[in-house]
């Protein structure tokens, strides 16, 4: 019994299930399973491998106790022949595989590399999804070949069936990044879309229409006082759609952003915001910013917008600081304001990555996909009342070299 009253199968299961929900990655989920199995199993040591289903091959992804040798040698397997050499066992119906090290063909490349871990024998147990599809398998390693398998110990099938919800729990966030990925490319494509239309259709008409009636305001000497006033009005209004349009245009989809940069892009969005009335905003960037990728540059932009939407919106504070400092490492970007902060309630649904709004969360994948990570420092009262902001990125991101000179 653990310190905390729960057997070692039901605290094992509480902890990787905690993992999980806590986001942690999923080589670390399952060392957990890998550090149960090792204490039930006197003399073993376990491993586990995932199916990469691109390459058709299994990749070593937990085994915090596998010789480095042994790790080498089973790296990358084609192929694990669950052909029941342990026959089906009889209570969970799971097929077992046993190895000889020592003979088996499957080890024929490696096989001296894994002797000399001292194990020369192993069985092979899938792991299955509720679909019974296969998404890799737990190996267990011992000392010497011993008897064949007759059942699987109902603790070693518990430990199984987590690592299935591991990796599961994985390829569906793998999948959800995919999807989101897909979805914020769509939306900056339908913002860049739209942008164009306004500046090349709408705008240009708008621009003919300016055109014509400043030709008949020329004229309008010779209307009546009324229609002279009903005019001039017109054109007052028209000139003010246009700089709203172009006002638009610009916040959808900067096109500094693209052909200078991010720090340009910066520059004149926050000239465009200290033009208006109700936010102040300081823009604190190196001269020489290094060119990033068209990816990094428009997520980084998007962050900021949403960062400074959410000031103008929620935070009561009628400033803001936008602040970038890079290295050889990476770059990091914040954003500060003075305002009220982010209520407890909808920072703690943040941080337990469950829904607190689409503004935090966007920006939350837009780093995430970038590789990075994405932080905040908020507090509701006293000398640091407000909220930062703050996103790391990896110089992954970075262009190099010609790249970058052609940018």
């Amino acid at each position: 019994m653990s310190a905390g009253g729960l057997i070692p199968a039901r605290e094992t299961e509480f902890r990787v299930l905690e993992h999980l929900a806590q986001g942690v990655p999923v080589g670390e989920a399952l060392s957990r399973v890998c550090d149960f199995i090792d204490g039930e199993s006197s003399g073993a040591v376990s491993a586990v491998l995932m199916l990469d289903e691109t390459e058709m091959q299994f990749r070593l992804v937990a085994g915090p106790r596998v010789p480095t040798p042994l790790s080498k040698a089973v790296e990358g397997l084609k192929v694990l022949p669950f052909d029941g050499i342990g026959g089906a066992t009889p209570r969970q119906g799971r097929p077992v595989t046993v190895w000889d090290i020592r003979s088996d063909s499957l080890f024929a490349d490696h096989r001296e590399t894994a002797l000399s871990s001292g194990f020369t024998a192993a069985w092979s147990l899938p792991i299955w999804s509720a679909k019974r599809t296969t998404l890799g398998t737990v190996v267990i390693f011992y000392p010497d070949s011993g008897s064949p398998v007759v059942e699987i110990p109902k603790s070693m099938e518990t430990a199984v069936h987590l690592a299935a919800i591991a990796i599961q729990h994985h390829h569906n966030e793998v999948e959800m990044q995919a999807l989101t990925r897909q979805l914020l490319r769509s939306h900056d494509d339908e913002r860049r879309n739209i942008a164009r239309d306004l500046h090349d259709s709408t705008g240009q008409d708008l621009a003919s229409l300016l055109i014509t009636l400043g030709r008949a305001e020329r004229r309008g000497a010779q209307l009546p006082p009324e229609l002279e006033q009903m005019l001039s009005e017109s054109l007052s209004l028209a000139q003010k759609i246009s700089g709203e349009i172009r006002t638009l245009a610009h916040l959808l989809h900067p096109p500094l952003l693209d052909v200078c940069g991010l720090g340009v892009a910066l520059e004149a969005y926050t000239l465009e915001l200290n033009r208006r009335d109700g936010l102040s905003v300081e823009l604190d960037i190196p001269l020489q910013l290094p060119r990033l990728s068209k990816n990094a540059e428009v997520a980084l932009f998007r962050i900021v917008q949403t960062s400074l939407t959410n000031v103008h919106l929620h935070s009561g504070s009628n400033s803001a600081t936008i602040k970038i400092d890079s290295n050889a490492e990476g770059l990091t970007l914040t954003v500060t304001d003075r305002g009220r902060g982010i209520p407890a309630e909808v920072l703690g649904r943040f941080l337990r990555f469950e829904a607190a709004g689409v503004g935090l969360a966007g920006m939350r994948e837009r780093a995430n996909l970038l590789g990075g990570q994405l932080d905040f420092e908020t507090s509701e009262s006293g000398p640091t009342r407000g909220t930062v902001v703050k996103v790391t990125i990896p110089s992954s991101n970075f262009l190099r070299g010609a790249a970058a000179a052609a940018s």
